[in-house]
């Protein structure tokens, strides 16, 4: 990330009285509310609430968006990440190798197939899954399920893209697929072979999720499968419906994962305007680095070659807890994303590991803090995020 603006000086003492909120979403639908009026008209005249030419119309700019051949809209996040997985032949006795450090649909989706999650711990900087560690783990070859990794499913945390030319180099020396976990990373962007590709774009397959509070969000669930491979997508189109070859002719055992009409509307309406509003968070990412620099936390780094498009901002803090009580007093909402590694949780508990195993992971989950970022966010309401994050560093 470049700065360009100077410096800007916001004092530690003082009070700038004002709540901030962690997010608004009630600012961007004012602003696309007649554009969603216009499509939920259309919507509800044809009264084709399922499928239709809204959520056709909408996979087929998402493609375009993300440069790939095939978008298939899903019921969530989850159900993208599962259908991608069992699209690419993923089931019991395989491993699928991820990390400790995100929300829990990364790992229910693998164990929703069958196969056995398998963490591998994040680098420091980025907090995304670490190539060494991640290479290291396939040299000495010794797995946990009969059939060894089948698929690499790292995460884009925040919204900060994975390394995914060093993994796709991985990924074709071991034989793996590479499926991404891209649930935050609506339109960020990293160089691969000197090329820029989106984010879900540059695997076998992306998964994105569009709960409302994402950078490209619905008004309720949805999802997205996103791949230029025709046999994956034709898989997960029927997947995503019972199955359905016809009306009542069902050529596999399916599910019920379709993105409705509604959804696709909305996400039609936001779509147009995600490329401004990530570039809007951008700029607040940028500046909140140039404010909080010198203070005592770490700060996002963005590695040479990587665009985040920032779904969150998070700065990192042994005293995180304090800062947070702090923030909380003075009316500015903040979160901890997320508290817990996966390995630690009770739901993660047959996979046997203890604290300790992940300590990077472990480390990040004590001492993250999520500030507040959104597009409409104002400088001015920065400023006071600023104001009481430096008043809270001095107190703590």
């Amino acid at each position: 990330m470049r700065f360009t603006r100077k410096a800007l000086s916001i004092p530690c003492k003082g009070r700038i009285q004002m709540k901030v909120k962690f997010l608004d979403l009630a600012a961007q639908n004012r602003e696309i509310q007649d554009r969603v009026a216009r499509e939920f008209a259309a919507i509800h005249e044809r009264t084709a609430y399922i499928g239709g030419a809204v959520v056709e119309n909408f996979e087929r700019e998402f493609a375009e968006f993300l440069g790939v051949r095939h978008v298939v809209g899903v019921g969530s996040g989850t159900d993208a990440l599962r259908l991608a997985l069992l699209a690419a032949g993923i089931g019991p006795g395989d491993e699928v190798i991820t990390v400790p450090m995100t929300f829990i649909a990364t790992v229910a989706a693998i164990v929703q197939t069958g196969a056995r999650p398998v963490f591998v711990d994040i680098d420091p900087d980025s907090c995304n899954i670490s190539v060494a560690r991640l290479e290291h783990y396939l040299r000495r070859g010794l797995w946990s399920t009969p059939n060894g990794p089948r698929a690499i499913l790292p995460v884009h945390l925040y919204g900060l893209p994975a390394p995914m030319g060093e993994l796709r180099e991985l990924a074709a020396r071991y034989g793996l697929r590479l499926i991404e976990d891209a649930c935050q990373a609506h339109g960020a962007r990293v160089k691969v072979a000197g090329q820029w590709m989106k984010a879900g774009a540059a695997g076998d397959a992306g998964c994105f999720s569009f709960y409302p509070g994402k950078n490209l969000g619905a008004w309720g669930e949805g999802g997205a499968f996103a791949t230029n491979d025709d046999a994956m997508a034709a898989a997960v189109a029927l997947l995503r419906d019972h199955g359905r070859a016809s009306h009542y002719a069902h050529d596999v055992l399916g599910y019920n994962a379709r993105l409705d009409a509604l959804q696709a509307g909305v996400l039609r309406a936001k779509l147009e305007r995600l490329a401004q509003w990530n570039e809007r968070r951008r700029t607040l990412a940028a500046r909140y680095c140039e404010l909080l620099s010198g203070c005592d936390l770490v700060l996002p780094h963005e590695p040479e070659g990587m665009e985040s498009c920032y779904h969150l901002f998070v700065v990192r803090s042994p005293r995180r807890d304090a800062i947070r009580q702090s923030l909380l007093r003075d009316e500015i909402e903040c979160g901890i994303h997320y508290p817990v590694p996966l390995h630690l949780q009770p739901a993660c508990r047959h996979l046997s590991h203890r604290a300790g195993d992940f300590p990077v992971s472990e480390e990040v989950a004590r001492t993250a803090l999520s500030l507040p970022i959104y597009p409409h966010l104002s400088f001015e309401q920065q400023d006071a995020v600023v104001a009481a994050v430096r008043r809270a560093l001095a107190e703590v």
